[in-house]
């Protein structure tokens, strides 16, 4: 984002230099070198914006994907953005040696300049088959995942929305092209690829954020996202409320003083009906038990989760409640 930022920078500069209007109405030599000065530092730094933010979402698969077949790929895909990335500020500074001649355009005659169309087609051929090859690594695998269809293409669409970067790094090739056939005003034709430059740097940040934005809109708005949770999971235990209302407790107490039993770890019901009613009933009784005390073990004294705690209670108390019940 800081990258990002400092490119912003450099643009708005380019535009207060003229950029964006047609040759005849700026300076020369002074507006044109203001903007080539500028175009060389944003150039810059927008490659290394972007090969940042693919390193994160790289990294970002390697925390949620830990099989071992993904691991090949997510490291060799890693090592050819890493790799290209760095090549790309490198050639991006040295365009011309010495470097100013970039700028400097009285200069140029005696220097020696790496052909723009040319950089320009690579740079952006290479940028989308990375942001590609990014793309496409986590499908395979969510795709095989034993879930339900529905929260699959949920997942894919969350986790791969780099798609979209594709398309806009598609659109800036496709400025690019423009900006080369016309040579005669190129302050006027590279204004779409200075601005679809940053669309796409910053919106490549936004769908890596996406992933991890969950935890806090929870916080922000925990209704919000809960209600589908809540919805199916009250869905199932009503299922589960009707079972247990069957039950004839010996004391005439209420569901709500049953539910309240069932926590505190008391169980003396007696049930109506044959002896297979009765066992099917303790099934669910059992069932109930052992997730509240699931639910229980999960929160710490803090509350907040903890997985490996929560576990190692509910080991622990499993023997004791086969026990008692």
């Amino acid at each position: 984002m800081l990258l990002s930022i400092v490119t912003a920078v450099f643009q708005i500069l380019q535009v207060n230099a003229g950029n964006g209007k047609h040759v005849m109405f700026v300076s020369f030599p002074v507006g044109v070198e203001d903007i080539l000065r500028n175009l060389f530092w944003s150039i810059i730094f927008y490659n290394a914006s972007l090969m940042f933010t693919k390193v994160s979402i790289l990294l970002q698969y390697g925390r949620i994907f830990t099989l071992r077949e993904m691991r090949i790929p997510l490291h060799i895909i890693t090592g050819i953005c890493v790799a290209w990335g760095i090549s790309s500020i490198f050639v991006s500074i040295f365009m011309c040696v010495p470097v100013r001649a970039y700028w400097k355009i009285l200069e140029q005659a005696t220097a020696r300049c790496s052909d723009n169309k040319t950089l320009w087609y690579t740079c952006a051929s290479i940028n989308i088959m990375t942001d590609l090859m990014v793309a496409i690594l986590p499908v395979r695998v969510i795709w095989s995942l034993q879930i339900a269809i529905r929260p699959k293409i949920a997942l894919l669409c969350i986790l791969t929305i780099g798609w979209f970067v594709c398309v806009l790094s598609i659109l800036r090739l496709h400025a690019l092209v423009v900006l080369v056939h016309h040579p005669e005003d190129t302050t006027w034709y590279s204004a779409p690829t200075a601005y679809w430059s940053a669309i796409e740097m910053n919106l490549a940040i936004v769908c890596a954020s996406l992933p991890a934005l969950k935890p806090l809109m929870a916080k922000i708005a925990p209704g919000f996202l809960s209600h589908h949770s809540r919805g199916s999971s009250g869905r199932g235990r009503t299922a589960l409320s009707d079972k247990i209302k069957n039950i004839t407790i010996g004391s005439k107490k209420t569901y709500n003083e049953v539910d309240d039993d069932l926590e505190s770890g008391n169980k003396s019901y007696s049930s109506k009906g044959n002896r297979s009613t009765s066992e099917e009933e303790d099934v669910y009784l059992k069932n109930i038990y052992v997730s509240r005390s699931f639910e229980q073990n999960s929160i710490k004294k803090d509350g907040h989760l903890s997985d490996s705690d929560s576990q190692k209670d509910l080991v622990e108390a499993l023997p004791q409640t086969h026990t008692r019940l």
